[in-house]
């Protein structure tokens, strides 16, 4: 799971990004920003580590979300800041959700178009934007299938149908509605996947800075937020550089409940609607991300591709069930572990093996 932190430049996002990941990006905060950060963010999970201290494997891994961040968004008017608001839009599409920071800061430090904090503005230009790069991107690819149909190219039949959702599209985006609560068949879902659009993607909106998150940010915009998040990050990022053993301490003093990471890490899996499944044993004890909803064959997909060609059925017992019963061996003599098809909906927590024919 590729999550995207995208805001305007100055807004703060690499010190979020300092804040959640366990490194520090290599370009200082506040600097001219050219590479695009990447690192994969452990989720930390009491009941995989309840697993370890169960089967003492030889391997342990917690899953993973590989947080990118990429140079934030230039504010200027110029050609050359448009031209590289476009090449930084294009390059940051192949995510699969974005964290939207806006800045609710003020620092002497960066030279910033407007001195003072404006979230609400800063929310607007960058949605804004979004929605404008998915509207050039819809509109250039119509425009190309009429011609194509004008013409009576041998694709045309296949064309009619993609012009069809591509109108749909623009017509919500002229709306200035989301395309992400747009109902499509899973044929039409497929036509649209390729073009990466920002709107059909789940976003998280994270207030950067000392203030508290209020409840209109966000309100009447174009694009809808699937979960929203306020951070220090400066304050933060402070703490995850500390030494383990004087962090309790400068948590108490600043009134800090729960890590960075973690309230980061939560907020997303809550808002994009992602879940962890477990597979166990002495060799290794593992953690899997998948969506809410999905069955237990994309679960035996995202294992190994081979599980999901051979699917025969899956093994499942939630956690709970063996951290009451203490070990597999207690586990069987309940007769506690159920066998599902391949359409089983995986559970939060649950505990999975696959048989498979291959």
């Amino acid at each position: 799971m590729r999550i995207a932190l995208l805001g305007l430049a100055g807004s703060g996002k690499t010190t979020v990004f300092n804040a959640v990941a366990t490194t520090p990006a290599a370009t200082p905060p506040g600097s001219f920003q050219t590479e695009t950060h990447v690192q994969v963010v452990p989720v930390r999970d009491e009941r995989l580590e309840r697993c370890r201290e169960i089967f003492q494997p030889r391997k342990y891994t917690p899953a993973g979300l590989e947080l990118h961040d990429p140079p934030g968004l230039p504010e200027g008017g110029t050609e050359g800041d448009k031209e590289r608001r476009a090449r930084l839009l294009a390059s940051a599409r192949e995510n699969d959700a974005y964290v939207l920071v806006v800045r609710g800061f003020t620092s002497p430090q960066y030279a910033y178009e407007r001195a003072e904090a404006d979230p609400k503005a800063d929310l607007e230009r960058l949605v804004g934007e979004m929605v404008s790069a998915d509207y050039v991107i819809c509109e250039g690819r119509a425009q190309k299938l009429r011609e194509n149909i004008q013409r009576k190219a041998r694709s045309m039949d296949q064309d009619k149908l993609e012009l069809a959702v591509l109108e749909r599209c623009l017509e919500r985006l002229d709306a200035g509605k989301d395309l992400l609560d747009l109902e499509l068949d899973d044929a039409d879902d497929k036509r649209l996947r390729g073009f990466q659009l920002f709107s059909r993607k789940p976003r998280i909106l994270l207030l950067n800075g000392p203030g508290e998150l209020s409840a209109d940010l966000g309100e009447g915009l174009p694009l809808s937020f699937a979960g929203r998040l306020a951070m220090d990050a400066q304050i933060d990022a402070e703490l995850a550089s500390m030494d383990p053993a004087d962090r309790p301490a400068f948590m108490e003093e600043f009134g800090i409940e729960e890590a960075a990471a973690d309230r980061f890490v939560n907020e997303v899996y809550r808002g994009v609607g992602l879940l962890s499944f477990f597979t166990v044993g002495e060799d290794e004890v593992r953690a899997w991300t998948i969506h809410r909803g999905d069955s237990a064959v994309i679960a035996a997909g995202r294992i190994h591709t081979d599980l999901a060609k051979g699917f025969v059925r899956a093994e499942v017992f939630p956690f709970e069930t063996l951290d009451a019963a203490g070990g597999m061996r207690e586990l069987k003599a309940q007769n506690a572990i159920r066998l599902e098809p391949k359409d089983y909906v995986v559970k939060d927590g649950d505990i999975v093996h696959i048989r498979s024919a291959l």
